[in-house]
């Protein structure tokens, strides 16, 4: 099973945006660990690439997240997805596309055999 696991990004929550990503990694080992194969979208965040390219391209990394999401199985949201917009769209298109939404700490059962 593949997870999707969306997360907060932009400081919009009181946290800096490195918080943000080593939050969501954190997440995602958690979910390894578990049993799950996961894709953690926050951590393209942490690829070498200035902030302003980031923002200029937010558009671009969007797109490209919602094109990954549509692969998934499952998506786990993050705590704290409230304040952000990326994760609400995010959840919009799982929904349309009938890809299971879980609120973490709820998860998807996963046969670990």
């Amino acid at each position: 099973m593949i997870i999707y696991l969306a997360t907060p990004i932009r400081p919009k929550n009181g946290k800096t945006v490195e918080e943000n990503v080593q939050i969501a990694k954190g997440l995602a080992l958690e979910l390894w660990k578990k049993g799950y194969t996961v894709i953690c979208p926050a951590a393209n965040s942490d690829l070498p690439i200035s902030l302003a390219e980031k923002e200029l391209e937010a558009e671009r990394w969007l797109k490209g997240d919602i094109e990954i999401l549509q692969r998934c199985d499952a998506m786990v949201v993050a705590p704290e997805w409230e304040r952000s917009d990326g994760v609400k769209g995010e959840i919009t298109v799982a929904g349309m596309c009938g890809i299971p939404i879980h609120f973490y700490p709820d998860l998807p059962f996963v046969d670990k055999e």
